[in-house]
């Protein structure tokens, strides 16, 4: 997608109102894993003026998620437009690599 093509639309206020909510969104996230209701409502608001035709509910949780993460990276998009070094930090989640298990010999011991 094409984060220019959406923000090109947006005066300086919209442009922060959405950094703002993102960065609330993900504060609230972080703290009580659960969405900022402001936030959630102002990015379905602007997915349905981007996109009628493409159907989200709020009750759907992948739906949820798609839509704040869309808005996330369309607020990366304006604060690296901007040139502020700050940037949203993206919560990853650190995945130990699993141990390789080495096969047992299946010798039963017994000798020519």
């Amino acid at each position: 997608m094409d984060f220019k093509s959406v923000v090109k639309g947006y005066n300086e206020e919209k442009k922060d109102m959405v950094v703002k909510f993102a960065k609330l969104n993900k504060h609230t996230m972080h703290l009580n894993n659960e969405y900022h209701s402001g936030a959630l409502n102002t990015f379905f608001n602007l997915w349905h003026t981007h996109f009628p035709h493409i159907n989200q509910s709020k009750s759907c949780a992948s739906c949820r998620k798609a839509v704040c993460q869309f808005f996330h990276n369309v607020a990366n998009y304006i604060i690296s437009e901007r040139e502020i070094p700050e940037v949203l930090e993206q919560v990853e989640k650190v995945v130990q690599p699993k141990t390789k298990r080495t096969k047992k010999s299946k010798a039963n011991g017994k000798t020519k």
